[in-house]
């Protein structure tokens, strides 16, 4: 604004010194023509003057008569006289020698005074060295012009009255200036004051500060403008908080979506994307707006549908696959934005994850599968076995009691396969609902390990322990449940002579740790991400001659992660392997 204040002033003192400057000149002019103008005049009555006292019957030659008269006229008239013949020649002259002086018949003023007219010039004398106004009259004798009268006067006063103009013109030029840059400096500063004023209410409100409002009160359009900018701030302001809060709703849905949204303009550049894109694709949300769909999409069939909807302004719902930066399922909505006009203006895709879903059916349909496969066995054992005996065929007691042993001990497995998975349905659904007791964790694995030891002796496995004092906050029933299950598969796979270690430690703050490590035949690499599966066993044979369902360890996983607690597996083939839980002593909130 201090710019547009320093043309203003700038421009009003150059117009006033410019005027000014051009009157001034003007009038110099005026008053240099008045000068001549009445020198002139002055002029044309002293050669007349002169032409009248040459006597008419004195001969036109260089005499020293003539030159007398000459220079008494000049002295009394203050004016420089020549008389010159009709040849050009110099017969007198009031203020130089005649004999020295050149012919004069090339003068302009001379020459019309030679053809019987008032000649006048305006020239530099080389003979006196100045400036001259020179004003010549024909003398005539007899009708004919016999020469000339020239009179002269030097413009030295001329020069100095008007130098003098100047002089005073320049001054007042100065003072008009000054005066003129105050006045200008005034003026400029009222328009611009206010127009800074507006300016710093408008730079407020581009930083969205709608708070300040025109103050000044004005009737000029000035005053006009300040009261449009402050309807204007009032309602960019109003409208800026519906933004806002529009803007913050919208924010909040789309930042607590669990759905991937891409939002892609004509031409396939992204102008919206969601935090959980970032989940889907392994792209930051923040960093591909602005980009091509192509730039983030191409692993993906995601930039083939957005495409297609951009060219044939088509909707489709289909699920596909990324394989980057993990393999998941994605169900995609693909659905164009179409103007009032009927154009393509963009595509929003909609991508909603559903690997889990996908998983939980595998899991299911496996889940299915493997209890179909664990009840059809002892179920057609007992239905085979039952067949004979009802058919009569067995007359021997020995082979009959076998048959008898043999459905007694496949129920006994289909008994145990039925509750171990109602306990883990039970487990799954009530993990939050837990019996918590305050319970000596010591004694209560002493227990549980006693009425394991027949087992244990009976596969002639040596059943150690080592037990820390603990008094922990735990569903005592389903922590047995776990040192039961542990230590059962521990028997199962350990070989005769082998050992089966259980220790219990505190660990870190609030936290203790129960340990199961036996010596048994271990458990591939690749084998142990999946060992907490629902029937996954490593070695199937010997699980089935062990009698066990393959749902113990996934039991123990539920429980302890319905504890809060975690539970870690080493393990080497032939070496033998360690369970290890960690559990709170304390349960928050509980």
């Amino acid at each position: 604004m201090n710019k547009m204040r320093n043309k203003l002033v700038i421009t009003i003192t150059l117009i006033v010194a410019i005027s000014v400057l051009t009157l001034g000149i003007f009038f110099t002019n005026l008053l240099e023509e008045i000068y001549i103008d009445a020198i002139t005049n002055r002029l044309e009555k002293e050669a007349s003057l002169i032409k009248m006292l040459i006597p008419p019957d004195l001969e036109i030659t260089n005499n020293e008569s003539l030159n007398r008269i000459v220079q008494n006229i000049g002295e009394e008239l203050s004016t420089r006289i020549t008389l010159i013949d009709i040849q050009g020649k110099v017969l007198a002259d009031s203020e130089y020698y005649q004999s020295l002086m050149e012919n004069h018949a090339d003068r302009p003023e001379v020459k019309d005074a030679f053809l019987g007219e008032k000649g006048k010039e305006i020239r530099y004398s080389h003979t006196l060295g100045i400036n001259m106004l020179y004003l010549a009259v024909p003398i005539e004798k007899n009708m004919e012009v016999i020469g000339a009268v020239r009179v002269a006067l030097p413009l030295q006063e001329i020069k100095a009255s008007l130098q003098a103009f100047w002089y005073s013109l320049m001054l007042g030029l100065i003072i008009i200036f000054f005066i003129t840059f105050l006045f200008s400096y005034r003026i400029a500063n009222k328009i611009t004051k206010p127009l800074e004023h507006m300016t710093s209410i408008a730079m407020k409100i581009t930083n969205k500060d709608y708070s300040e409002r025109f103050q000044m009160k004005r009737n000029d359009e000035i005053g006009l403008l300040g009261k449009a900018i402050n309807l204007m701030a009032e309602s960019l302001e109003e409208q800026m908080t519906t933004i806002q809060e529009n803007e913050k709703k919208l924010t909040s849905v789309l930042d607590n979506m669990s759905s991937g949204i891409i939002l892609v303009d004509k031409n396939g550049i992204i102008l919206l994307a969601n935090p959980a894109l970032e989940y889907l694709i392994g792209d930051i949300s923040e960093l591909i707006v602005g980009k091509h769909h192509q730039d983030i999409g191409q692993k993906t069939m995601v930039s083939e549908l957005i495409d297609r909807s951009l060219q044939s302004g088509e909707s489709f719902h289909k699920e596909i696959g990324i394989y980057e930066p993990t393999k998941r399922y994605i169900n995609s909505n693909i659905i164009p934005i179409i103007d009032d006009n009927g154009a393509i203006i963009g595509v929003l895709a909609m991508l909603h994850d559903i690997t889990q879903i996908k998983l939980l059916e595998n899991m299911r349909t496996e889940f299915v599968a493997s209890v179909s496969h664990e009840l059809r066995t002892p179920i057609t054992a007992i239905k085979g076995f039952a067949e004979t005996l009802l058919d009569g065929a067995i007359t021997e007691e020995e082979t009959r009691n076998s048959f008898y042993t043999i459905i007694y001990q496949e129920s006994e497995r289909l008994h145990r396969l039925i509750n171990d998975l109602l306990d883990l349905s039970k487990i799954e659904l009530n993990k939050d609902v837990l019996k918590y007791t305050v319970a000596d964790v010591k004694g209560l694995i002493e227990t549980t390990i006693e009425t394991m030891l027949p087992q244990a002796d009976k596969r002639k496995v040596i059943l150690e322990k080592d037990l820390t004092p603990i008094i922990a906050k735990v569903d005592e029933d389903r922590l047995k449940q776990v040192v039961i299950n542990l230590v059962t598969n521990a028997i199962a796979y350990t070989p005769e002579k082998g050992r089966i270690s259980v220790r219990l430690t505190t660990y870190k703050k609030n936290q203790f740790k129960l340990e199961v490590e036996d010596t048994g035949i271990g458990i591939p690499e690749k084998s142990l991400p999946r060992i907490f599966e629902r029937f996954y066993r490593v070695d199937k044979a010997r699980a089935r001659e062990s009698g066990g369902t393959g749902l113990g360890l996934a039991i123990v996983k539920h429980i302890v992660e319905s504890h809060r607690g975690k539970i870690q597996v080493k393990s080497k083939v032939n070496q033998g392997t360690t369970f290890t839980i960690i559990l709170p002593i304390e349960q928050v909130g509980k």
